[in-house]
């Protein structure tokens, strides 16, 4: 996709190539660090330097202008020499993640075009992904040309600098393809999102996810500087620390983290200088207390899609009215547009809600491989005088408040997000089908603000087929995030008078509940922790399966290892539980460290 998609596009504030902007940095303090990880530190100028050796061995392999290149990896100094080296080639980063089944990532890697995958660390590509990889720190040791720069392409800032996929509501996961420039303009534009140069943002957040463009590129174009959590996914408390180190002066969560932390670590967020929640629903209850506790805190609410580079509105909550039964996800941000319409493309007076269209130069360039999808979404711009701009009808629901801010009313379709993630559930719904036992398939969505989780009603092939192993089998197939929290078989789905299934009527059917735990006598671990196990994961202790596979998700874990951090007095790493392979090895771990505590 080229920039050939958005004619008459003029020159704007800040939008630039990224590599451009980075190179800038280097050379106004090439000694400063950049960026900090489990392993070391590095500066700006050995970042530049090996990204500079990378893209000449990329430029050697055949990666040129406008090519995909996927990165398998999690946010460390190896993935930020990754995508500054991919773009100084000329092409575009595809983020993959480790966990991802083999399946998805061929699949994802076909729709992007990536024929080649850098991988990080310790990271390699599961069998079966039939695409070329290679570990970044083999590319970048390589002898390379003298002078790679001379070999490099000029910059376009309309050209793309990442794809990132998303989900789609016809069952297939879309590509947006995010232009360098957009991303430049969202770090470098004045305002609320920009950092200072002696902060230190925390890069925590799996790379699938695009706030993590935020916190990588927020601090390395201003010349600040990111501090990498050790691992991609981290237990409350490994969090609540990372908060708490000094240096860490930003950081990014979402609504159900920072719900979490707000409850059983709120000390951690006093120490930040800036907070911000987006991604889903910020809750109201939580905001308010931490507010109230920590008024120096600059905290900030956001909102956008991934479609308009990270984010679109923010609404600082200090100074916030606390009307309304909402936090207002506020206004739009330099160099974006926000419009509340109604079905004929008509402004909405405040109050009255509608259809949120966002516009401005921050767009990105379109769905990779979907021209059709692209037109229906990224509408021409009535309301902006600049040839050729446009704006995304974003699905949401909204309405203005009498003093401009934005409020959010839920979704027009059936997207919903789910801890950060959007999730279509036509697309779970495909997923599910593909399974060879099941007959039909309707996916919900149950709960509210970032309690909002998927629930799946099956119609088997036949009678006797255990839900957990249809579950168990596409979790091997799908991300985890596209797996639902609950799923239960059905003989028939309720219908409407027109034929079609009727959603609502199935949500309020009585859904199988998890057995009673036996309550904890005296002090009995093993019962106190099976408790908990059931309470996390809806299925007794015992059965042989791991925490996910008997039902749990990454949150219900990351409560889990906090509900036996108050019980039994110790802290399990989120990596460690995460490998598990069942309850009895969660049992024998929680032993083990409570005799390690009691010597």
């Amino acid at each position: 996709m080229s920039s050939a998609t958005l004619p008459g596009r003029p020159d704007r504030e800040h939008f630039e190539c990224v590599d451009a902007v980075f190179r800038r940095r280097v050379a106004e303090h090439p000694d400063k660090v950049a960026a900090r990880d489990s392993t070391g530190s590095s500066s700006y100028a050995e970042l530049w330097d090996r990204a500079v050796r990378l893209a000449g061995a990329l430029r050697g392999r055949g990666v040129g202008t406008g090519d995909a290149v996927g990165i398998l990896g999690v946010g460390d100094r190896d993935t930020l020499v990754a995508m500054l080296g991919i773009l100084l080639a000329g092409g575009h980063f595809v983020p993959i993640d480790p966990d991802c089944p083999a399946e998805r990532i061929e699949r994802m890697t076909t729709i992007a075009g990536a024929a080649l995958v850098l991988t990080t660390s310790e990271h390699r590509l599961p069998a079966g992904v039939g695409v070329d990889s290679r570990p970044v720190r083999d590319l970048v040791e390589q002898p390379g040309p003298a002078d790679p720069l001379d070999l490099l392409p000029a910059g376009d800032p309309d050209r793309p600098a990442y794809v990132i996929f998303t989900s789609g509501s016809t069952g297939a996961p879309k590509a947006v393809a995010v232009p360098h420039g957009a991303l430049t303009a969202l770090c470098l534009r004045p305002g609320v999102l920009r950092r200072d140069p002696d902060e230190t943002l925390l890069v925590h957040t799996v790379l699938t996810f695009d706030t993590a463009m935020f916190e990588i590129w927020g601090a390395l174009l201003v010349g600040a500087s990111v501090l990498c959590a050790p691992r991609r996914a981290l237990s409350l408390h490994e969090t609540a620390d990372l908060l708490r180190d000094a240096r860490v002066t930003t950081a990014v969560l979402t609504p159900a983290v920072f719900a979490l932390l707000a409850d059983h670590h709120p000390d951690a967020l006093g120490e930040l200088r800036c907070l911000m929640v987006g991604g889903d629903v910020m809750p109201r209850e939580q905001a308010l207390r931490v507010l109230d506790r920590f008024p120096e805190l600059e905290f900030l609410n956001t909102y956008g899609p991934t479609e308009n580079t990270v984010i679109s509105t923010a609404f600082r909550l200090n100074g916030w009215d606390r009307q309304g039964s909402s936090v207002p996800i506020g206004t739009a941000l330099a160099g974006a547009t926000c419009h509340v319409l109604d079905e004929r493309l008509r402004p909405l007076p405040p109050g009255e809600v509608g259809d949120l269209h966002l516009g401005g130069d921050r767009l990105a360039l379109g769905y990779v491989g979907d021209p059709a999808m692209t037109e229906q979404r990224f509408l021409p711009d009535p309301f902006s005088d600049r040839p050729g701009a446009r704006m995304y009808r974003t699905g949401d629901r909204a309405a203005l408040r009498a003093d401009g801010t934005v409020e959010f009313h839920g979704r027009e379709d059936d997207e919903l997000k789910v801890r950060g993630h959007r999730i279509h559930l036509a697309e779970v719904e495909a997923l599910l089908a593909a399974d060879p036992e099941v007959r039909e398939v309707v996916a919900t969505a149950v709960g509210t603000g970032h309690q909002r989780h998927v629930r799946a009603f099956v119609r088997p092939t036949a009678p006797g087929v255990d839900p957990l192993a249809v579950r168990t089998r596409l979790a091997g197939r799908a991300p985890q995030h596209l797996v639902p929290d609950e799923l239960a078989l059905v003989d028939a789905f309720p219908l409407k008078p027109s034929g079609k299934v009727d959603r609502e009527a199935l949500k309020a059917l009585p859904f199988p509940q998890a057995p009673e735990a036996a309550p904890a006598v005296g002090t009995d671990d093993r019962a106190v922790l099976a408790r908990f196990w059931l309470e996390r994961t809806g299925t007794p202790a015992g059965n042989g399966a791991d925490f996910f596979h008997a039902g749990g998700t990454s949150l219900d874990l990351i409560l889990l290892i906090e509900s036996i951090a108050v019980a039994f007095g110790v802290r399990l790493d989120f990596a460690d539980v995460y490998g598990l392979r069942s309850f009895e090895e969660l049992h024998d771990m929680v032993l083990t460290h409570r005799q390690e505590v009691d010597a």
